[in-house]
């Protein structure tokens, strides 16, 4: 072998191990852009969850604040069927008392 087949056959072998470290470079770079969008989808998840929590929160509180509106109107409602018994009785009072009014008694 000639000088010049010695020197091709050394940088054969170090383009060789060079390529090698490219390709665990790549390698790693992949890594690194995996674990990275593993984290970053973690995170987004993360946040979701904490809002979808708050989203569910939010709505049991406005259910019960609607259940106690229609609870009041409900009782509202029953109120207004009484008041408007005791203005029907009252009237019927008042006119129950013209009529006694009108009797004359005659001896």
């Amino acid at each position: 072998m000639s000088e010049r087949d010695i020197i091709i056959e050394r940088l054969e072998r170090k383009l060789v191990e060079k390529e090698k470290k490219i390709e665990e470079l790549k390698k790693i770079a992949e890594m690194n852009v995996e674990e990275l969008k593993s984290e970053i989808f973690k995170e987004i998840s993360k946040g979701f969850e904490e809002k979808f929590e708050k989203l569910k929160n939010f709505e049991s509180k406005v259910v019960e604040l609607s259940k106690t509106v229609e609870s009041l109107m409900d009782e509202i409602l029953y109120l207004k069927s009484i008041i408007s018994k005791e203005n029907e009785v009252k009237e019927v009072r008042e006119v129950g008392e013209d009529k006694k009014d009108d009797i004359i008694i005659c001896d």
